[in-house]
């Protein structure tokens, strides 16, 4: 994942939390204050009305106790009707016509909704309900027998509404008679509840009360003062619903808007960030291809230090790369002098042993002299070349200077050394063959960065291996040669022959300088290539192949040798190429 991808998601992921975070702070404190609101309005509305129906039913009481208690009218129409013993119609005409009128005017005078003016077994005699006169109510019946004064609710019956209900009552004798006096709660529910946005009822304290919704809140209020008296109070929680919904549109809204912004911000900051370090990643890169120079840390002061530490450790890094390969070279001649000087006393034995024979036989005047002087000398000027030829090899491989890359045609060079050796010169001069030896397979190769003389050198060293090897056992020796890319940054080289490859003994020992299983081998070819191709950042192998034979791989870095500034100085003497870079053997 890039830095400007984890900049977007990590910024991303705080404005999403952010918001939120925001978001449910905001809308809790919101449903809070909202709630308190609704809760305060529903407060109000209850004690309102409780208060205004029972500052109703207080005054209904103050007006309707003293009907009883002190009218004049009151007190003539319980004589006359004590008088009649209970038979109305025995009253005069005046008197009952009189008697009709009453409850009308003292409801009139009063302000009741309805009054009536009823008998003991409920018969109404005279009532602001002119349609009630005449008529029992068993009800008025069952009040006059309970205790005065005790407002109670008239539940809604037929056409009548509910309303509130205060009755008063005096006997003469086994003679009652009593005012009922009401008034209707619907205009105090209607007025209250219009003030404050509540639904107002009257309900049963005993009945089922709603409950409350998610849009709906209800509540039952009972009046203690008034019996059988309970308020439903109903209030719409709608304005509270749609203002958390748009609360919570709003907050994503916002949260959409942040994360927005977050990730224009992370484009932006990522840009800003990632420029300076994909430009010191490409520098780098130029470093680690073989070109080290100081980077450029443009950007922040960290990429900044970042930049002066990496140019410390390259540096750092090319010193003792330098030293390195310098101590290697010099661990390697100190090496293959010690060898050189084991190899050079074996040709030294048979030279001694001859000039001291001469000698002894010229001090006799021995008549063999001069037939063993010619075998002697022969001897020794055979062990003199083989001395001279070590000597030589040993000069070529402490003089192989280090690579100078260049941009170079590893294909061409490849077709160089094939065509010198694909066929056999004597065989092509004596007709008896021309088919090739040597086989090219080349897939997409780009240039290389390499020492052309050297990359020459190597390739001609490992045909030049693998034709003698093949050769030695097979009429028809054969070796393929093969480049291909096997990733941007390296190119494989394959030698591959048919001949009876390494012995297994020789296996580990196979690069080692003066380890050679030839009888007039130095053991210095393979080593040298060993030297060359590491010089320039790559590797060599060799396997077994499947079907009989060796096979030599060469991994090649495209871009050349790394953390090298120039060619690294050494103390050998300067170097002349030999005029046949192919005279390398196999270790």
């Amino acid at each position: 994942m890039s830095l400007a991808t984890r900049l977007a998601v990590a910024l991303v992921l705080v404005a999403v939390l952010a918001t939120a975070a925001w978001g449910v702070l905001v809308r809790g404190t919101s449903r809070r204050l909202l709630e308190a609101e609704f809760e305060s309005r529903m407060e109000s509305a209850t004690a309102e009305v409780k208060e205004a129906l029972v500052s109703e039913a207080t005054q209904l009481r103050d007006l309707t106790l003293p009907l009883c208690k002190r009218g004049t009218f009151f007190d003539k129409a319980l004589l006359d009707y004590e008088r009649t013993k209970g038979d109305l119609d025995k009253l005069e005409m005046g008197a009952q016509l009189a008697l009709r009128h009453h409850a009308p005017d003292e409801a009139a005078a009063r302000a009741f909704d309805e009054l009536s003016l009823v008998t003991q077994n409920g018969l109404v005699l005279s009532s602001s309900e002119r349609t009630r006169v005449g008529k029992k109510d068993e009800r008025f019946a069952t009040m006059l027998r309970e205790p005065e004064g005790q407002p109670q609710l008239r539940p809604s019956v037929a056409s009548q509404p509910p309303a509130i209900e205060v009755w008063c009552s005096r006997s003469v004798h086994a003679y009652t008679l009593g005012f009922v006096g009401s008034r209707k709660i619907e205009t105090i529910l209607e007025r209250v509840g219009r003030a404050h946005g509540v639904q107002l009822e009257s309900a049963s304290p005993d009945g089922p009360t709603p409950s409350s919704t998610e849009r709906t809140e209800v509540r039952l209020v009972k009046l203690e003062q008034v019996a059988g008296l309970s308020v439903l109070a109903t209030m719409p929680r709608d304005r509270l619903v749609d203002a958390l919904e748009q609360l919570d549109r709003q907050i994503l809204a916002s949260g959409g808007i942040a994360v927005l912004l977050a990730l224009v911000l992370a484009v932006i900051l990522g840009r800003s960030l990632a420029k300076p370090l994909r430009e010191l990643a490409h520098e780098t890169r130029e470093v680690v291809s073989g070109d080290p120079r100081p980077v450029r840390g443009r950007g922040g002061k960290e990429i900044r230090e970042l930049a002066e530490s990496f140019n410390a450790t390259i540096d750092e890094l090319t010193r003792m790369k330098k030293r390195l390969a310098v101590t290697e070279r010099i661990s390697a001649r100190r090496e293959i002098a010690r060898q050189v000087a084991h190899e050079i006393k074996n040709p030294l034995a048979p030279i001694r042993a001859a000039v001291e024979t001469l000698r002894r036989l010229h001090a006799r005047g021995d008549e063999r002299f001069e037939e063993y002087f010619d075998e002697a000398t022969r001897t020794v000027l055979e062990e003199v070349h083989r001395i001279a030829h070590i000597v030589s090899e040993f000069t070529n491989f402490q003089r192989l200077p280090a690579p100078n890359p260049e941009a170079m045609d590893l294909v061409q060079a490849a077709k160089h050394v094939v065509s010198l050796h694909a066929v056999d010169p004597e065989m092509v001069q004596t007709g008896t063959s021309r088919e090739p030896r040597v086989e090219l397979t080349v897939e997409d190769v780009p240039e290389v960065r390499a020492d052309r003389d050297q990359i020459i050198q190597v390739l001609t060293n490992l045909v030049q291996n693998g034709l003698e090897a093949a050769s030695a056992v097979r009429p028809d020796p054969k070796v393929a040669v093969s480049l291909r890319l096997v990733d941007p940054k390296h190119v494989r080289i394959t030698v591959r022959d048919n001949g009876p490859g390494v012995p297994e003994e020789m296996r580990d020992r196979l690069f080692e300088p003066y380890a050679t299983s030839k009888p007039t081998g130095t053991g210095l070819g393979l080593a040298i290539c060993q030297r060359i191709i590491f010089e320039h950042g790559g590797e060599i192998s060799y396997r077994p192949a499947t079907k009989g034979g060796a096979v030599f791989e060469i991994r090649l870095p495209v871009q050349g040798p790394s953390l090298l500034e120039k060619p690294l100085e050494t103390t050998a003497q300067p170097h002349t190429r030999s005029p046949n870079p192919g005279q390398r053997e196999q270790g």
